[in-house]
């Protein structure tokens, strides 16, 4: 059986996606020739580079990262070389992430980082070069218990509130750790209860006596990995252990993947199933964390489509929006990819990015299971 896989970018039915493969191919084959010799001093080249090209400083030092990226991995290269489907800021991006990682891992991180690029089914959306950067230094943390990051020795180092007064008003600037910055915004949220802004709700939160009860995900894999939390991603190890003792419950979210639940509305732990399962909103480049999106049934629940996971994504309002007037129309299979179809009616296809994502299976064999499962899908919505 042969599967033809492609990222929408290069649908081979598109006369764009010709000129996409042509422009990318003529681009890096120029930097290629250009970064041939290399015997000059770094001010010197790069200097000569911009006389030559007529681009700026900023874009010769992306095309000297990318030139570096595939020199060292030579995998990557290959795949580059046969597919020029990524650009030379992508590369770049990936340098950048990558140039943290110690030598005795780079060969792992290649093949992450390769899988990641090899198109998995028709028409998929690529993962975006910010998206692959954070899965990389996700992965170096798991490879390199040694590595810290381009952050201070603990996330709360540098932290600072300041309160500048003048006349009337006060400035308040600061630096948080991220975990406690959501946790503040998720609280003074909870308060305003969408009628508020976030100014009157520290109002309103300094001014009340009674508790308040803000629920937040810490998602923990069973074997390995760090903590994960939507809005906010993988945590390090100190924010890890800290958020860890604040665990009040915890509870196994693996069963959900079958559950079909009878009402409209999801419950609780669906809703976090399927938060970890999409990672942000699921139409293509959206970035809206899955904690500020809606889920949405993608066969309606008046036509009777269930309340289960394979029936489910998270929406931000736009999207959703953009779903419910029928210019989107988004197609789900059990493999956790969505094909959206939108108004030229050419499919894109995107790829979760929680943290239940990183145990779906990828290669040939991913596509096949994908295959199977999408069917599978398929017949369980049609009864």
């Amino acid at each position: 059986m042969t599967v033809q896989t492609y990222f929408c970018h290069q649908n081979p039915n598109s006369a764009q996606s010709f000129v996409n493969y042509e422009i990318t191919k003529s681009i890096y084959h120029q930097w290629q020739l250009l970064l041939s010799e290399d015997e000059h001093d770094a001010d010197s080249l790069v200097t000569e580079l911009m006389r030559v090209t007529g681009q700026s400083r900023n874009d010769v030092n992306k095309a000297i990262k990318a030139d570096r990226l595939l020199k060292l991995l030579p995998e990557l290269r290959v795949l580059v070389e046969e597919m020029f489907h990524v650009g030379i800021s992508y590369l770049a991006r990936i340098m950048d992430a990558i140039s943290r990682a110690h030598g005795s891992i780079l060969s792992v991180l290649e093949q992450r980082i390769v899988d990641r690029l090899t198109p998995r089914v028709a028409d998929e959306a690529m993962i975006q070069a910010s998206d692959l950067a954070g899965l990389i230094t996700k992965w170096i943390k798991e490879l390199d218990p040694t590595f810290q990051g381009p952050r201070p020795r603990s996330e709360r180092d540098s932290e600072y509130l300041e309160f500048d007064t003048r006349g009337d008003s006060t400035y308040i600037r600061g630096k948080l750790a991220s975990a406690d910055a959501r946790r503040l915004l998720d609280t003074l949220t909870s308060v305003g209860k969408g009628r508020m802004s976030l100014p009157e709700a520290l109002r309103a939160f300094l001014d009340r006596r009674a508790p308040l009860r803000v629920v937040q995900y810490l998602y923990t894999p069973k074997d390995r990995g760090r903590p994960w939390i939507a809005g906010v991603g993988y945590l390090g190890a100190v924010l890890a252990a800290d958020w860890e003792e604040r665990i009040k419950r915890s509870e196994d979210l693996d069963e959900m993947e079958n559950v079909v639940e009878p009402g409209y509305r999801p419950s609780r732990r669906m809703r976090a199933a399927v938060m970890a399962r999409d990672g942000h909103c699921r139409f293509p480049s959206c970035s809206v964390p899955a904690d500020r999106c809606q889920l949405d049934h993608v066969l309606a629940w008046e036509k009777g489509g269930p309340t289960a996971m394979y029936n489910l994504i998270c929406c931000c309002q736009h999207h959703h929006n953009m779903k419910s007037d029928g210019r989107y129309r988004p197609e789900l299979n059990e493999g956790g990819e969505v094909m959206w179809i939108g108004p030229m009616n050419q499919p894109v296809v995107t790829s979760p990015l929680g943290p239940f994502a990183e145990v779906m299976p990828t290669g040939l064999w991913g596509q096949t299971l994908r295959q199977r499962m999408a069917g599978w899908c398929d017949r369980r919505r049609r009864g």
